[in-house]
């Protein structure tokens, strides 16, 4: 209604339209076109349409019958029938309504059709009778069409495909979520409620098998799912941890709200209310970074919808959430964030960054906690005309995933994967898969904690439990130098040094069984993470992460007598390397004095290249046989 009343206002002002002078002198034809306004407003649309076509085929070159012919067609999103009737208005009389080569630009866009959008948009920048206003928004939506047409002439390579009927169903599937290993996916199922003419939405769960297929997807078991609705979610890299979105529930603070469920066997917990980032308004849609430290979520408490970020403090609370810079949020809408693994590359969908129409996909790169870089499209036909939204895209950066209506598929709506271009994710991120087992007896060890460490600022990179299975799943993204500890109550510590510094096109997963040793006399535990420089005793400050972990262990097995053993390669006297060897010993020996661990405790000894274990012939033996040992003496 408003915007034929914009339309009546431009043609004939703010006095009594009856009493304007009409492009028609046809008594029979006013009248129709009279009665068509009155139709229309009271919202009998297809009637008001039928009344203003017979005043034109009364008049054909009744110019202001086909104007709001056109806005009705418009008001019930029937853009192509639309367009048809602004351009007949242009071929009466270019002059008598200028914005209608602003509508035809417009609904062209609307639907696709970026070189008619480029065409006539020119043509109403470029028409005289705009006042500097008009022209500058001209100029805006005139350079977004350019943009459009230049993504719709530069397709990226897009050929999607379905994931089958053992995801997908004569229902809607959506919003997929992955693990880091892309061994399990969670979607939203969008199934009828018995006895109600009604639909509800829950989590399904499908787990990848051996052949590459997937199994057919089932509810998640325990207290998640419940008679309302879950959606919009997110889950932990290794599929522990689920945020999601609830609305009008008893617990909730505002319309919507972010909760949050464990995995805890094969079931879920009852979900909690994340109070921290809820407001009294809408809140939803949370992606969570593969570390666990960062969360980012769609939230309307300021008016408009904007993506907020927040970050897990020490107390395992998440901090006060603050919007993202005003180059990300607009002030139009920004939703469906999702945050990469590689922890930098966010995507997200916009209405407010021009594009394709609708929401498009865009991405940006996180240059510090405060910048990020100009969002760029990810391009057409990935995007189009339509509302896209929701994109997940895995570990690797080689796939990603989206829910979609395409012809041909199991129900409404189905998800698909697809190849994704090359150029978006630039720092590949693998991930270390391990199974943690009692050495002595093969058994699963359970609740084990596994922690990695960057080496380069010593900073948490992520943090794992395992399952009943012993198994635990930790991103590595590349570029990194990392530690890997992992520590079970009455085992001694594992120690792995992982690298991934190099420039690396695509990685292979970590996969391996991880063996603990019991708290035991004569027991041995390699620190692989204890780093000298070269032919020196000086610690270098990437040991301190684990220096830190060896006195921790200590504090927490008080009768724990030790030896440090420091070892070499052969290369070098013997002498000289048993030296050496005792002077890197009692360089942890002393850190650990420093820490006030009782003398008594401790020994350390330089065993030169008397003990290796590995062939000295090779670079990568000699670099194993360069260690520090731990040695149980007693454990009173």
């Amino acid at each position: 209604m408003k915007k034929i009343i914009f339309i009546l206002s431009f043609l004939f002002g703010f006095t009594s339209l009856y009493s304007q002078k009409l492009s028609s002198n046809n008594s029979k034809a006013i009248k129709n076109f009279n009665e068509a306004i009155k139709l229309y407003e009271n919202y009998n649309y297809l009637d008001a349409i039928n009344k203003f076509k017979k005043a034109i085929n009364i008049d054909p070159l009744f110019i202001e019958a086909y104007i709001l012919t056109a806005q009705v067609y418009s008001d019930l999103n029937m853009f192509d029938s639309s367009i048809v009737y602004y351009k007949k208005t242009v071929e009466i009389d270019q002059d008598f309504f200028p914005n209608a080569y602003m509508f035809i630009a417009k609904f062209s866009y609307m639907t696709g059709k970026y070189e008619e959008a480029v065409k006539y948009q020119e043509l109403y920048y470029n028409h005289y009778k705009l006042n500097p206003t008009q022209r500058a928004r001209a100029k805006i939506d005139l350079n977004i069409f350019y943009d459009a047409l230049e993504l719709y002439k530069n397709p990226v390579p897009f050929k999607p495909i379905n994931l089958g009927p053992n995801i997908n169903s004569i229902y809607s599937e959506y919003s997929p979520a992955l693990t880091i290993d892309d061994s399990t996916i969670i979607f939203t199922r969008k199934v009828p409620v018995k006895d109600k003419a009604m639909e509800q939405e829950d989590f399904y769960q499908s787990k990848k098998l051996p052949n590459g297929n997937w199994e057919l997807a089932m509810p998640l078991l325990g207290e998640l799912n419940t008679p309302n609705n879950e959606g919009a979610h997110t889950i932990s890299a290794d599929g522990k941890i689920l945020y999601f979105t609830a609305c009008n529930r008893s617990d909730g603070q505002g319309s919507c709200d972010i909760y949050r469920s464990y995995k805890i066997g094969n079931t879920w917990t009852k979900a909690e209310n994340v109070k921290e980032l809820n407001s009294v308004s809408w809140d939803s849609q949370p992606t969570l970074s593969a570390d666990g430290k960062t969360i980012y979520f769609a939230s309307a408490r300021n008016g408009n919808m904007d993506i907020y970020v927040a970050h897990m403090q020490k107390n395992a609370k998440w901090s006060h959430p603050q919007p993202l810079p005003d180059n990300i949020n607009t002030a139009r809408s920004e939703l469906t964030p999702f945050i990469h693994p590689d922890g930098k590359t966010l995507f997200f969908a916009s209405d407010g960054h021009g594009g394709m129409g609708g929401y498009d996909i865009f991405y940006t790169k996180k240059i510090n906690d405060t910048l990020w870089t100009t969002p760029q499209n990810i391009g057409y036909p990935i995007n189009t005309h339509k509302d896209d939204a929701f994109l997940f895209v895995n570990a690797s950066g080689k796939y990603a995933f989206f829910a979609s209506e395409i012809e041909n598929g199991y129900g409404a709506y189905d998800i698909y994967m697809f190849e994704f271009p090359k150029n978006i994710i630039t720092t590949p991120v693998t991930y270390f898969k391990g199974i943690v087992v009692d050495i002595d007896g093969n058994k699963p060890i359970i609740h084990a904690i596994a922690e990695l460490f960057s080496l380069k600022d010593a900073s948490i990179a992520g943090k794992a439990i395992t399952d009943i299975d012993g198994s635990f799943l930790l991103p590595l993204p590349a570029g990194e130098i990392y530690a890997l500890n992992i520590s079970a109550k009455n085992y001694l510590f594992y120690s792995e040094h992982i690298e991934l510094i190099e420039a690396y096109d695509s990685l292979d997963p970590f996969v391996k069984y991880i063996y603990l040793r019991p708290i035991k006399k004569d027991q041995i535990m390699v620190l692989n993470n204890i780093l000298f420089d070269f032919d020196q005793a000086t610690l270098k400050p990437e040991s301190y992460v684990e220096l830190e972990k060896l006195y921790n262990f200590l504090v927490d097995n008080p009768n724990l007598v030790i030896e440090i053993g420091g070892h070499t390669d052969s290369i070098g006297t013997k002498d000289y390397n048993l030296i050496l060897s005792e002077k890197r010993a009692k360089a942890v020996y002393d850190y650990l004095i420093s820490r006030n661990i009782n003398p008594q405790r401790l020994r350390y000894k330089g065993y030169g290249d008397t003990m290796p274990i590995a062939d000295n012939s090779t670079e990568e033996g000699r670099k194993l046989n360069r260690r520090t040992e731990i040695k149980i003496l007693y454990n009173n």
